[in-house]
Order: C-alpha cells, then structure tokens, then sequence
C-alpha cells in the first residue's frame, strides 16, 4: 500500500500483525462463549420442542430443588465468564481504538506540517518564475536592440550600390 514517507513501513507491519493476533483472540473468546450448558437447548424457554419429554412429577422435592440450583449455579458461573470475557473484548477494543486516535492525532499532525511547507515551497516557485520571466524578456529585448545597432552600422558601412 501506501506509506507515509515519515513513518517507517515497519510500524505498519507491526499494527497489522498485532490487530490479527488481537481478532483471532476475540474470535476464539467468541467460539468459547457459544458452547451451551448439558440440558439446555439453544432454544428459547418458550419455543415448542419436538425432543422435550412429558413432565413426570419426582416424588422427591429436596432432590429436584438440589437439580435446580446446581443449574442456576452453573448458568451463574457461564454468566459470569461470559461477562469476563465481554469486558475484556470491550477493555481490548478500546484500547484498540485508543491507539487508532492517537496514531490518526500524529498522522493529522504531520499532514498539516506537510500542507504548511507546501504552501510555502509554492509561494517560492511562483516568486522564482515571475522573476526568470522578467529576465528572459530583458535578455530578450537586449538581444533585438544589439540586432539593430549592427544592422544599423552595417548599412552605413555597405551602402547598396546603385
């Protein structure tokens, strides 16, 4: 691509290597965070599904109780690493687009320094081009009025003969 001629090639190299290996980590959180608990479907609670087997009433309360807070627990516990992981993407991506501003601040900055001593650099051009041309044209009509001085003495000096 494109490079800045004030920033090294290698910076860019380095930026693009370490967003890869950023999008890769995120991606592999992302595929951590889809598995599913054993005994939930990926279904909402409420969609109808075909697998579900009829409620059979357990004669034991305490046992039932003892099934659903170890669900509730573990789905505490995903919640929680879930959570951890979306504060650390989110902690990553700032950190991220921290960096992009302040690298798009310095780039901004030195396009602006740029700008200013083109402008400049014009200003001089078209100075030196002014006065070449008023020096050509002296240069010029100097040459033209020698031209007549000695085609002026030439004729004194040759008459044409008659």
């Amino acid at each position: 691509g494109h490079f800045h001629p004030t920033l090294p090639k290698q910076w860019y190299q380095r930026r693009v290597r370490g967003r890869r290996t950023r999008v890769e980590e995120q991606q592999r959180l992302k595929t951590l965070e889809k598995t599913t608990l054993p005994g939930f479907s990926s279904e909402t609670a409420f969609s109808p599904s075909p697998s579900r087997e009829e409620y059979t009433p357990e004669p034991d309360v305490s046992e039932v109780l003892k099934q659903h807070k170890e669900r509730q627990t573990k789905l505490a516990d995903q919640m929680l690493s879930m959570t951890q992981n979306l504060k650390q993407v989110s902690v990553a991506a700032r950190d991220i687009i921290h960096q992009d501003n302040k690298n798009l601040s310095e780039v901004n900055d030195v396009v602006e320094r740029n700008a200013v001593k083109l402008e400049k650099e014009t200003a001089q051009l078209e100075k030196f081009n002014q006065s070449s041309g008023k020096c050509w044209v002296w240069t010029l009509i100097g040459i033209v009025m020698m031209i007549f001085i000695v085609m002026v003495i030439f004729i004194r000096l040759f008459p044409r003969k008659r």
